[in-house]
């Protein structure tokens, strides 16, 4: 054949090629940077998890700070309060402590005769909200948890109250349903027997990070990573 006869072929073969080069091009960086995203936020929960679990009190807006410079890579947003503020950055964090309710824990409270919980100690054999923290964009993702009732109709039972360190009080823990936590779901502290394996009175402190994810439709339409830990 001859070589005129040629001319432009390349041009085509490019144009071919390149229909399935730029979507891959494209596909292969969303998705790298969304497992770089998964990284940052699973290293975001074990941090901040851990200094919580230490004592570090993330309703202040000091700690807030502090947790806002952690989360940089995320786009976590320091807000002032226990309750995150919607559309705040592009990530949020889910403090959340809880304790298992057993007959100690009732009697404790007053709700026990002969050690052995008595009816008003409603929520015994149940876990119970102790504090709720968030920081960043509440609205971004629902904590895997449940949440503390703290506003509507409350289902016949009263409102649970939070105090300004997001804590629950001691009568809300034992006998409010409404402070009762979903945490069966993911429940790594359960014995065989029943309870919660763990010492009596022991806390459990629960980082949830959710993070918005780099967007490239129709490759990553809405991503959102998560991670959680527990200490």
């Amino acid at each position: 054949m001859k070589r005129y006869r040629l001319r432009g072929a390349s041009y085509v073969e490019f144009a071919f090629a390149v229909l399935f080069l730029v979507p891959l091009l494209l596909g292969t960086t969303g998705i790298g940077m969304n497992l770089l995203l998964a990284y940052q936020t699973n290293q975001l929960s074990r941090d901040a998890g851990h200094m919580y679990a230490r004592g570090s009190d993330f309703s202040q807006p000091g700690y807030q700070t502090i947790l806002a410079n952690l989360g940089s890579g995320v786009g976590l947003s320091a807000t002032s309060g226990v309750s995150g503020t919607a559309g705040a950055g592009k990530s949020v964090v889910v403090f959340t402590t809880v304790t298992y309710v057993d007959d100690n824990a009732c009697a404790l409270g007053g709700y026990a005769t002969a050690g052995v919980h008595t009816s008003a100690c409603k929520n015994f054999g149940d876990w119970v909200f102790v504090q709720r923290i968030i920081v960043g964009d509440s609205n971004l993702k629902t904590t895997d948890y449940g949440s503390p009732v703290t506003s509507g109709s409350g289902n016949g039972n009263p409102l649970v109250t939070l105090d300004s360190s997001g804590k629950t009080s001691t009568t809300d823990q034992l006998t409010n349903p409404n402070d009762v936590a979903t945490f069966s779901a993911i429940n790594h502290y359960s014995s065989a027997s029943g309870g919660s394996g763990l010492p009596s009175g022991q806390l459990v402190y629960i980082s949830e990070v959710a993070a918005r994810g780099f967007v490239m439709p129709p490759f990553q339409a809405n991503p959102t990573q998560y991670a959680y830990n527990m200490f």
